[in-house]
């Protein structure tokens, strides 16, 4: 079972379907059938149409999630149960459980250092929901970033609640009535379209007059106009990653450890900065 947040479900943005597509393959390749089924943090349903009905009933072997929260009572569940399952994402709750994860506070360091060496002071990060730990963790990251190359707390702003393309537009068409800041740090490269297209729409140019980041590197990142500069997601590496780890709780949970591997991010330049 693949376990996606359902207030994402009706807008599973490109690096969730490149990811999950990842997973599909890997998990084939080793002989498992992928179910992807939506799911709350906030707490766990069981009825015959939802995930956590067939891990419950042993119709579903194991689980990955995505878009995990401080407190997520989908862990506590599995935990609760010993059902096999790894996170994509973090856990600071229970020490036995797996995850694969980017380094998400230095993927927000390493794009506010970017756009402040290139001469940016105002810059505005876009993320998504406030209460998923890898939000909050590039917050932290954008955050030690401004700081350290001291920019005023009044030229650095936090938007909170870009779910989609759509959004990112309506806010950043606003942000241009009121003022036209030196750089925007998108935190997913597809919600990126939107801003382009409200800086664009406004006659501006990128990244002559407004610069833009994003995250992720989905394919279709580079053939923006300009090409998007964004920062790489090990996506291979992070689906097989969790696929190993929970074919070895599969095959032999008496010999089982938990593992967390943490994958770094990198930084792809191209002319949108």
């Amino acid at each position: 079972m693949v376990f996606v947040e359902k207030n994402a479900v009706n807008y599973i943005g490109n690096f969730h379907n490149v990811f999950i597509r990842r997973l599909d393959s890997e998990a084939n390749r080793l002989g498992y059938k992928l179910i992807v089924s939506k799911s709350s943090a906030y707490r766990v349903e069981e009825n015959k149409h939802d995930g956590f009905y067939l891990l419950k009933n042993g119709f579903a072997d194991g689980a990955i999630i995505f878009d995990t929260r401080e407190i997520d009572r989908r862990i506590d569940y599995l935990v609760e149960r010993d059902i096999p399952f790894v996170i994509v994402g973090r856990d600071n709750v229970y020490e036995s459980t797996s995850f694969v994860n980017l380094d998400n506070i230095k993927a927000g360091y390493l794009g506010a250092e970017h756009l402040i060496k290139r001469g940016n002071k105002s810059i505005r990060f876009f993320l998504g929901d406030e209460n998923f730990t890898v939000n909050q963790d590039r917050a932290k990251g954008f955050i030690q970033a401004c700081n350290d190359y001291h920019i005023k707390s009044e030229l650095r702003q936090i938007d909170y609640g870009i779910m989609d393309p759509k959004t990112a537009y309506e806010k950043m068409k606003n942000i241009l009535e009121e003022e036209i800041p030196d750089a925007l740090f998108v935190s997913g490269d597809q919600r990126a379209i939107g801003v382009y297209h409200a800086i664009q729409e406004k006659g501006l140019k990128i990244p002559q007059d407004i610069a833009v980041l994003g995250i992720d590197n989905i394919p279709l990142s580079e053939y923006y106009y300009p090409a998007l500069t964004t920062i790489s997601q090990s996506v291979r590496k992070m689906a097989n990653g969790a696929i190993k780890i929970l074919n070895q709780h599969l095959k032999d949970p008496e010999n089982y450890t938990h593992q967390r591997i943490i994958f770094q991010p990198k930084l792809i330049i191209r002319n949108s900065t």
